[in-house]
């Protein structure tokens, strides 16, 4: 018997945003375009559809994925809000609620959190191999409620990611592509202690994003709000992405300043 199942994210807007100035040419998609380029279609059943940085940002997010993760992806709504959650994914949807927004730099910060949250119940829906669900499920098990387990300290303290396994990968997923360094800096930290789950975690999604077990080389990224980035002037959501290495622990080594490519 197949199962439905719903995923909900709660989100504190207005978060701190990092900015940054667009040093070169990007490419500025529409939602349109997101069809045409991704076979993702954009549908509003709201008041408003999503605005031109709006459409960009998705745009940029969608681009920066590699396209096994991005096909699993069909549909994108936008729905009324709905107090309890900023957005949900099930199958290969994926809802956004009014009151998550790109109107200023901070809401648009937290809107590329959402989306990659929402992308990631998706994944794990959609990409996983049975094997990798199971063995995410069990590293889930044995996390229990060590908070040395989960990303939430780089969440702002969030905790969401106890609820379940699957709150679990997206809360991992949201945090690696809004810094990558900085969660393969907090996993360092818990190896060097002996803490070893988070890490095994962070290995499948590694597998996951690679479609590969065990990659040599793993993507890494860095989510930002550029201002300057539209033609016209206004702020978007940029994503940068670089290809580097893993050392021998099997984490990516970063450096200062990655070779970006930028979407």
């Amino acid at each position: 018997m197949r199962c439905r199942f719903t995923i909900l994210v709660f989100i504190v807007l207005g978060s701190l945003v990092l900015l940054g100035t667009a040093q070169e040419q990007l490419q500025t998609g529409t939602c349109g375009q997101i069809y045409t380029d991704f076979g993702i279609a954009i549908v509003s059943e709201s008041t408003r559809d999503f605005d031109s940085v709006e459409c960009a940002t998705l745009y940029a997010i969608l681009k920066s994925l590699p396209p096994h993760i991005r096909s699993a992806v069909t549909l994108i709504k936008r729905l009324p809000r709905d107090p309890d959650a900023a957005g949900r994914a099930y199958g290969s949807t994926i809802e956004l609620y009014d009151g998550l927004d790109c109107r200023t730099m901070a809401h648009c910060r937290d809107f590329m959190v959402v989306v990659f949250h929402e992308i990631a119940h998706v994944v794990h829906f959609r990409v996983f191999t049975p094997q990798q669900v199971q063995a995410y499920r069990q590293l889930y098990r044995r996390s229990g409620s060590e908070p040395s387990n989960f990303i939430g300290p780089l969440l702002r303290g969030r905790r969401y990611a106890t609820t379940n396994e699957y709150e679990d990968f997206a809360e991992l997923f949201a945090a690696y592509t809004e810094d990558s360094k900085r969660v393969v800096t907090f996993v360092r930290e818990r190896l060097a202690k002996n803490e070893t789950i988070l890490f095994e975690k962070l290995k499948i999604l590694f597998d996951v994003l690679m479609r590969q077990s065990n990659p040599p080389s793993v993507l890494v990224y860095r989510s930002e709000v550029w201002n300057g980035a539209m033609p016209d002037g206004d702020f978007r959501g940029v994503v940068r992405r670089a290809l580097l290495p893993r050392d021998e622990q099997g984490l990516p080594v970063i450096p200062a300043e990655p070779e970006w490519e930028n979407f």
